[in-house]
């Protein structure tokens, strides 16, 4: 049925009760009045039905334009997603390259791939191993901070022990004051700087980095910051702990220094 047959009723009666308020020659005021309360009831019923067919025309259009308009919106929200996801990834390979490039080292690019799903120790599988001349012992770090370094290496892959795991040491100094201590893991506590002097001016948000001193590590790479400084249980050293740079739980690239 066409828009102007569905109007018709409603065009009749409309006309039909509005010529009566235009001849007041033939009826009187109070005869008008009369005849369109008449009107009234079937008025409302062929309006009432009008705009409902109308509705229910167009229903089938509505649900399809919202069926698009909520495809398009998952569409969009999950371009964002990509395009965020693209530009942290850029961020963390900005600043692995600007490591690289200031420092005078071969470095291996890798990426974490598992991590121990026991819990009981802090390592973490890379996709770098033998073939690309990664080897047991080698130094792992993300950005401008200290990661840990391979525990064993298979052909394609390697485990890296981090420095949040209990079974890690690092020699390391305080950037300030030049301090020594051994920093050791902690877990998801983060780290440990054990053996400092008493008298040592150690304090809140000291950087510390490696030493050097054991041959393992290389000198002066960032392993985090002091939080808080107390005496050991014996009295005798005071013990820091220390926030690491890098944060262990999302970790994704790696450089493993040859």
């Amino acid at each position: 049925m066409g828009k102007k047959e569905k109007n018709l009723p409603f065009v009749i009666i409309f006309l039909s009760a509005a010529s009566l308020l235009f001849l007041p020659q033939i009826f009187s005021d109070q005869t008008r009045i009369k005849i369109l309360n008449i009107f009234r009831m079937p008025l409302k019923v062929v309006s009432g039905s009008y705009y409902a067919l109308r509705d229910a025309s167009n229903f089938n259009e509505m649900r399809n334009e919202n069926r698009i308009l909520r495809e398009d919106l998952s569409n969009l929200k999950n371009e964002i997603l990509k395009t965020q996801e693209t530009l942290l990834e850029n961020k963390r390979l900005r600043e692995l390259l600007d490591f690289t490039e200031s420092k005078r080292h071969k470095f291996v690019p890798a990426m974490m791939i598992a991590k121990d799903p026991s819990g009981l120790k802090d390592t973490i599988i890379i996709d770098k191993g033998k073939s690309r001349n990664v080897r047991k012992g080698m130094v792992v770090i993300s950005g401008n901070g200290l990661v840990g370094r391979v525990r064993e290496a298979g052909w394609s892959i390697a485990r890296v022990l981090l420095i949040t795991d209990r079974d890690s040491v690092v020699s390391a100094v305080v950037q300030r004051t030049r301090d020594e201590g051994a920093v050791t893991g902690n877990m998801r506590s983060g780290l440990i700087m054990k053996y400092l002097d008493l008298d040592c001016q150690i304090k809140e948000d000291d950087k510390i980095i490696t030493s050097g001193f054991s041959g393992i590590f290389k000198k002066g790479i960032l392993i985090g910051e002091v939080v808080s400084v107390d005496k050991d249980a014996s009295g005798l050293y005071l013990n820091a702990a220390v926030k690491p740079e890098v944060d262990m739980r999302q970790l994704q690239e790696v450089l493993v220094i040859r």
